[in-house]
């Protein structure tokens, strides 16, 4: 097959076309042969092979006959021959090529990218190991990186370690190809490159200690939270931070590895610093994701939870629903804090993001054996009536669960039954939250209160809880009337 395809392209075409196209290390190259043939149909058929769409044919007049001999092209430098031949420019995209009448006398910045490659390309096809060779190849890495193809430029980079280069120079291209790698999260392709520079005698001390910190990265990401935390020790020792953001990344690493190794106390020290040094540039998410993470796995998950949903508070819409969903993950996480997740599913349905924790709500719901029908359908007075029932049988879970339901529906029942509700709600939320929290569910439905008998009720409930916990000046203060 190679044999007659190499045949092929060694004979004289009659008038029609050629086209092969293959993929090496990401690139289209093409092989194309046209004789006396029209530039449109010879651009459908290119695209053709490749599922690209084609543009701009529809805008040009006539079609021009083009006779082309390509070998072993990149796929723009093949279009901009093909066309370019026809007195036609274009410009190929990931998915399509525009086709236009003749360049522009203002060019557009992909244009000149485009341009700009091609040059470039050519150039080092046809002189490979020419004096300039190494300088052409950085300059299509720059291209590459203008264009937000990091992988391809780190495919120019790595062609350079090819050549002989001077030590400089190879500690500089191996540094940029190693960033764009941890930045792909290729961690296992930037860890010779770090390696390399991190170790190499006449690196700078600056690039030598961010290689070296990168590469503890590299090394924690591919799950050894020792070996990093011995490796980010080391640095810590041999070389000063260069600056806070260094500072307070190798703080966030060390914070990482301690968890990865159970120093979860020594984690959230160094998750702080980094915090307090890096302030503007260690994300707040990120932050919050190794404090409840250290939280979770020091035997804490309800500070965890609780620790997120502080962290929402005041978020957009996007991470306020992360947060919020971490927060019912950890307390699903804990026997007996299915109230919780109700408590937090309420919360993110006042706050617009409801739909996030339907899951876990309806998990914590089905843990309590509550029906759908206590939770969706009715009103806060109904509510009120079956959490009621249910305290008479002997299940406070699930007449809190209600309960926590019917609290920002309060406003809905009469005065009678707010006195109900608050009666039978605050010593649950004693038992889950202390009195301290029970106390402010009576202030708040004391002041919705206008009857004296009605508040007198609630000011006996207050003064209960508090004696229960020895604070018998308040509770003196509350049989008075005062909360």
């Amino acid at each position: 097959m190679i044999a007659l395809a190499a045949l092929a392209l060694a004979l004289p075409l009659q008038r029609g076309a050629l086209i092969e196209t293959r993929v090496v290390d990401g690139d289209v190259y093409c092989d194309v042969q046209a004789r006396d043939y029209p530039v449109h149909r010879l651009m459908e058929s290119l695209c053709g092979e490749l599922s690209l769409e084609l543009e701009g044919f529809e805008d040009i007049d006539d079609s021009p006959r083009v006779t082309v001999y390509l070998v072993d092209r990149e796929l723009r430098v093949a279009v901009e021959y093909i066309l370019g031949a026809a007195g036609l420019a274009g410009t190929v995209a990931a998915d399509s090529v525009t086709v236009r009448a003749e360049s522009l006398p203002f060019p557009t910045r992909e244009h000149s990218l485009q341009s700009a490659e091609i040059a470039y390309l050519t150039a080092l096809q046809r002189f490979p190991e020419g004096p300039e060779a190494v300088a052409g190849r950085l300059a299509l890495a720059e291209i590459a990186l203008e264009r937000g193809e990091r992988e391809k430029a780190v495919r120019h980079f790595e062609l350079l370690l090819d050549a002989e280069l001077e030590a400089e120079l190879a500690i500089e291209v191996r540094m940029r190809a190693a960033r764009l790698l941890v930045d792909l999260e290729e961690w296992s392709r930037a860890m010779p490159h770090l390696q390399f520079v991190g170790n190499h005698e006449v690196a700078p001390v600056r690039l030598v200690a961010e290689a070296r910190r990168e590469l503890a990265r590299t090394i924690l990401m591919r799950g050894d939270a020792r070996r990093a935390l011995y490796m980010l020790e080391g640095l810590q020792t041999a070389i000063d931070p260069l600056d806070s953001i260094d500072d307070a990344e190798r703080h966030l690493l060390l914070a990482r590895a301690r968890i990865g190794v159970g120093q979860y106390v020594e984690a959230l020290r160094d998750l702080e610093y980094a915090q307090r040094v890096g302030a503007g540039h260690v994300s707040e998410l990120e932050g919050m994701d190794l404090r409840a993470r250290a939280l979770e796995l020091d035997g804490r998950p309800v500070q965890a939870a609780l620790a997120w949903l502080h962290f929402s508070r005041g978020k957009a819409d996007d991470v306020k629903a992360q947060a919020l969903v971490r927060a019912a993950d950890m307390a699903l996480s804990v026997d007996g804090e299915e109230l919780s997740v109700l408590f937090l599913g309420r919360h993110a349905e006042a706050e617009g993001v409801g739909e996030a924790l339907l899951p876990h709500v309806n998990e914590a719901r089905a843990r309590l054996g509550l029906e759908a029908s206590d939770l969706r359908g009715n009103s806060a007075a109904t509510r009120l009536e079956r959490a009621v029932q249910h305290l008479d049988a002997g299940a406070p879970d699930q007449a809190a669960a209600l309960l926590a339901i019917v609290e920002p529906e309060a406003s809905q029942l009469t005065a009678q039954d707010r006195v109900r509700f608050a009666s039978a709600y605050a010593p649950l939320v004693e038992d889950r939250s202390g009195p301290d929290a029970a106390i402010a569910l009576l202030r708040r439905t004391v002041a919705t209160l206008e009857a004296v008998e009605n508040r007198s009720k609630l000011y006996l409930v207050a003064g209960e809880i508090l004696e229960r916990h020895g604070r018998f000046e308040d509770a003196a203060a509350a049989y008075g009337g005062q909360l």
